[in-house]
């Protein structure tokens, strides 16, 4: 398998976009929907993830290997960093078989999911973008998803194929429904790493600011899979969950670069930028 040619971050398609935190709300729960929906995905999840024991400590680490594979000097060895911590995730899923998460159907449903929620939190964001950009985007993608095992037959040849297969996925895959409903389990999510507040106030904030949270996640739900799980969703979420991506918008577009984007990219951006 032969590597991806090496290629300067700054050099790279719509990297000032992906630089930015403000991407990941509508894309948090995108990919949250499509890999928590697949039975195989799901099980590993459950059975291994720290997603409901220490979700701070999950989520961060999750990204961190995002911008370490988009920003990142060697992608070929965070992508196989990757692969490796994936290789003792195995056990009895849902429907009970045994799956591994090198799952080769799962494997691939997780790596192209995720750049599906990209494309999704690109728009949120952005609006439209040049078409070209997102192909060589999704270029960089199916070189990324060889470097940790997805073969190249599984991935769609461009973002039209993709965009089918994630459609037809939801309709086929997408079948589980989690053991936990959405709005309790945001209200029971604890304080973050370092966030000197009591347990009980914590709560207490939590529950009036669920709402808002559910609204900012399934929002960015599929329909069918919003229905699949049980999520009441009307003319006036749809408005509210508008109003928050319009308010995120326009609050965060005056903001500088050290402020709109993330810590990592930043630096790495700033010195490229330095640099030349």
């Amino acid at each position: 398998m032969a590597a991806a040619a090496p290629v300067a971050a700054a050099d790279r398609p719509l990297i000032r976009q992906l630089a930015e935190w403000r991407l990941f709300v509508p894309f948090t729960g995108r990919v949250l929907a499509l890999q928590g929906s697949h039975p195989t995905v799901a099980a590993g999840i459950y059975q291994h993830s720290e997603i409901f024991t220490n979700p701070w400590r999950r989520a961060q680490r999750t990204f961190l290997y995002a911008q370490r594979l988009m920003f990142g000097s060697d992608r070929e060895a965070t992508a196989m960093e990757i692969r490796e911590l994936h290789r003792p995730i195995k056990g009895t899923g849902f429907d009970g078989h045994p799956y591994h998460a090198w799952n080769r159907e799962a494997w691939t449903w997780v790596h192209l999911t995720t750049f599906e929620a990209t494309l999704f939190a690109l728009e949120k964001i952005h609006g439209r973008l040049p078409a070209v950009d997102l192909d060589a985007l999704y270029g960089e993608a199916r070189e990324v998803g060889e470097l940790y095992g997805v073969r190249p037959r599984d991935m769609p040849d461009d973002i039209a194929g993709l965009k089918e297969y994630v459609a037809e996925g939801i309709e086929s895959k997408c079948t589980h429904r989690p053991l936990v409903d959405l709005v309790p389990s945001l209200q029971q999510v604890p304080p973050p790493p370092g966030v000197p507040v009591p347990r009980l106030p914590w709560r207490l904030t939590m529950v009036p600011t669920s709402h808002a949270a559910h609204i900012a996640l399934a929002g960015s739900f599929p329909g069918t899979i919003r229905r699949r799980w049980g999520i009441r969703w009307s003319p006036v979420h749809e408005l509210e969950y508008r109003v928050q991506l319009e308010v995120l918008r326009t609050a965060t577009a005056p903001l500088p670069d050290w402020l709109r984007m993330l810590p990592y990219p930043y630096r790495v951006l700033h010195r490229a930028g330095a640099a030349r």
